[in-house]
């Protein structure tokens, strides 16, 4: 088989409790199962979080579905990408900041890269045969954009820092699932010097980091995709309409393995865990259901805790709310207009 029948998939993630591996291996499982005999290969960015144990299980995973899997330990990366940064809020974006040593660390041309909170319910070849046309990525408008392209408006703080950031309300995309033209990425872009650019710029009017940090870098630069590539919205979803999309289970909380909240889709998480090494059987399965259900913070059984479990969901909502990034976007595009108004003058 030569490396043009091979598909490239690449997944990140730090995992400090040692849980998260296990979402990683429901998103190669539902690869492997759809893959419909083609090679996939996948990539695993990670640093030194990955246990032996984890390590293991998705290697066995691999090995039972005769594809290959390979570990990249990208650690130092990071730590390098650290030193050079001065203040930038890196730690708490850790595994998701992997995504951006792809082209540092992977020989191939091409890869698609996905989100750990995935499940692949189509033969990932469809993806990989998109031609990218020399765009650096191919990418799926977030909801936002798909509301705004169906007549609704952009939430305005959201809308101002793309304005701030150049990004146009129609093309903003979701950056849990990518391909990247690796081959073009290297030519033209150095996302490790960028990144640090772009935080010493934005960093106090952003919220998603990586996936806004990528919408400017590629603004301009990016094949825009059917919504099938990457599904959050899963509203009137049916059994008969899950196959042909790659469901996306996005969103701070709503995950299945803690939260039911997309009905059908949500059951696709856990039937690929049952194909994992983390499942051996039905009794084991309901098992890590209800356990799953039981650790969520909108279900638990009553206790003199709860106050204080409430009074930190509040305390979370506020935060997201993001109402501290509205000043600095303000001023930022206050500055960018002010930059242009005297740029015509100069011209005059």
């Amino acid at each position: 088989m030569s490396d043009n029948d091979v598909i490239h998939v690449a997944l990140a993630f730090c995992d400090p409790k040692g849980t998260y591996a296990r979402h990683a291996a429901v998103t190669m499982a539902s690869i492997y199962e759809n893959a419909q005999g083609r090679r996939v290969d996948v990539h695993i960015l990670h640093d030194e979080t990955l246990n032996e144990k984890n390590r293991s299980a998705l290697a066995l995973l691999a090995h039972n579905y005769h594809q290959s899997v390979d570990f990249i330990d990208v650690a130092s990366n990071f730590e390098e990408l650290k030193k050079r940064a001065q203040s930038l809020p890196l730690d708490g974006y850790r595994g998701t900041m992997f995504r951006l040593f792809l082209s540092d660390v992977l020989a191939a041309d091409k890869v698609i890269y996905l989100d750990c909170d995935i499940v692949v319910e189509m033969d990932i070849a469809e993806l990989w045969n998109v031609p990218l046309n020399n765009h650096a990525a191919a990418a799926v408008r977030d909801v936002w954009t798909l509301d705004f392209l169906n007549g609704k408006s952009v939430p305005w703080r959201l809308g101002k820092v793309w304005d701030l950031l150049g990004v146009l309300h129609d093309s903003y995309f979701n950056a849990g699932v990518m391909v990247l033209n690796l081959r073009k990425i290297r030519e033209h872009y150095k996302l490790s010097d960028h990144v640090l650019e772009f935080y010493s710029k934005y960093r106090r009017c952003i919220t998603l980091h990586d996936q806004d940090f990528l919408n400017w870098i590629f603004a301009g630069d990016v094949l825009l995709l059917e919504e099938r590539f990457n599904h959050i919205n899963a509203s009137g979803v049916t059994k008969e309409t899950l196959r042909g999309s790659i469901w996306h289970m996005a969103g701070g909380s709503a995950k299945p393995w803690s939260s039911y909240t997309r009905q059908f889709v949500d059951d696709l998480y856990w039937h690929y865990l049952r194909l994992t090494p983390y499942c051996q059987d039905e009794n084991e399965l309901i098992h890590l259901i209800l356990q799953g259900m039981a650790a969520s913070p909108l279900m638990h059984i009553h206790s003199s805790d709860c106050t204080r479990r409430l009074l930190k969901q509040l305390e979370d909502d506020i935060f997201r709310a993001h109402i501290w990034k509205i000043p600095p976007v303000l001023w930022k595009l206050f500055l960018k207009r002010l930059s242009r108004l005297k740029g015509r003058r100069r011209e005059q």
